[in-house]
């Protein structure tokens, strides 16, 4: 009998201590789950300062995401993961590994990518708690919103493959795009006498006889001979009346091949003129001869998608998903570039060749345009 007694004290006292094991576990894990907590070590006052600054801290409807809103994962299992790794962090402040902010930013990146990584696997748990898709007004939102927000729903994609950096500083994120372009360079002057078409390979100036035009990557070439340094050829398109400064690859689609000086639209030939409906205006298919420099052409168009498509990966891919090039026209790859390069570390010239590139392989583009821009 005493036997089976001390079974039962000892029973409803494991059950006491599991309850008071757990109540100050729920405890603990309640009092770290607060701003007041999470900012109170030191190397948290950087990225304290990035969040007051942002919307998410100060907005018009006086909705405030505190860290834990963000960070902790609404999920039984994600949640209780989030909270024992989460032991490295105090670790890391005990030990110094981020003393001052000039730390914070070498480790920025490191930090960042593990964030984004854990969000993508949990499909922005966080981020839906408060922002569910089935519950958007797409009228009411932004042009550019309404067409982001319809592609992510079609692909499938979740929060943070675009909406990176909204709190907290985008790290500096090592590129290759300068590499891409050393490799480009590679070929210069890479043709023979056996090629029926040139390409530039950059923002080119050329000559036209009384001016010159700028010639952008991807400017097709044909009817050429090199007479040393430089080949003298034949640059064709079509020219919208009214803005004759610009060479069009073809009519009413806005992929440019050139921009000509006012001496030099006197060099072009004006072939035939149509009116096109779509934009209610006269097109002239044109072409005009130009001398250059034989380092700034290639014959090698692989060489410049490859070029175009390391781009696309390297930077307007940091901050969302993949867009496929056939997503978008021709002249709509133009809006949806010029809103996003500010984002980016991209030059003019290299906006100007992701621009082309993606263009080429547009929705709107058929094989016989595309063959004709030698897209393939």
């Amino acid at each position: 009998m005493w036997v089976k007694k001390k079974g039962i004290l000892f029973g409803v006292l494991l059950f006491i201590l599991g309850g008071l094991a757990l109540w100050l576990t729920q405890g603990v894990f309640h009092k770290t789950n607060s701003t007041e907590f999470c900012v109170s070590c030191h190397s948290m006052s950087f990225p304290k300062e990035e969040w007051e600054g942002s919307v998410h801290f100060a907005n018009r409807k006086g909705i405030r995401a505190e860290c834990a809103d963000c960070h902790l994962p609404p999920d039984s299992w994600h949640y209780v993961k989030a909270k024992v790794m989460a032991v490295k962090d105090v670790w890391g402040e005990i030990t110094g590994k981020i003393p001052d902010q000039e730390a914070y930013e070498a480790h920025r990146l490191e930090m960042a990518q593990a964030v984004w990584k854990n969000m993508k696997e949990q499909d922005s748990s966080t981020c839906r708690t408060c922002h569910k898709t089935d519950a958007w007004i797409l009228g009411e939102q932004s042009e550019q919103a309404q067409t982001m927000h319809k592609l992510a729903l079609e692909t499938n994609q979740t929060c943070i493959d675009c909406h990176k950096g909204l709190v907290h500083f985008m790290p500096d994120i090592p590129t290759d795009s300068s590499a891409a372009s050393g490799e480009l360079s590679k070929h210069a002057a890479d043709f023979n006498s056996q090629d029926p078409e040139l390409y530039a390979l950059a923002i080119t100036a050329a000559k036209t006889g009384k001016g010159e035009i700028r010639l952008m990557p991807f400017a097709k070439l044909i009817d050429w001979k090199q007479e040393g340094e430089n080949v003298h050829a034949v640059v064709d398109g079509w020219q919208q009346a009214g803005a004759e400064n610009l060479l069009y690859q073809q009519m009413g689609k806005r992929i440019i091949v050139g921009v000509l000086d006012d001496n030099a639209k006197a060099d072009v030939e004006v072939i035939k003129t149509i009116h096109d409906s779509v934009t209610n205006s006269d097109w002239n298919e044109v072409k005009l001869n130009v001398s250059i420099g034989k380092n700034a052409l290639t014959a090698d168009l692989d060489a410049l998608n490859s070029y175009g498509k390391s781009l696309d990966q390297t930077h307007c891919s940091t901050c969302h998903a993949p867009i496929a090039a056939d997503h978008y026209t021709a002249n709509q790859w133009v809006g949806v570039i010029n809103s996003m390069k500010d984002r980016t570390s991209m030059s003019d010239a290299e906006v100007r060749a992701v621009t082309i590139y993606l263009q080429h392989f547009a929705k709107d583009m058929t094989p016989a345009e595309a063959a004709q821009s030698g897209a393939h």
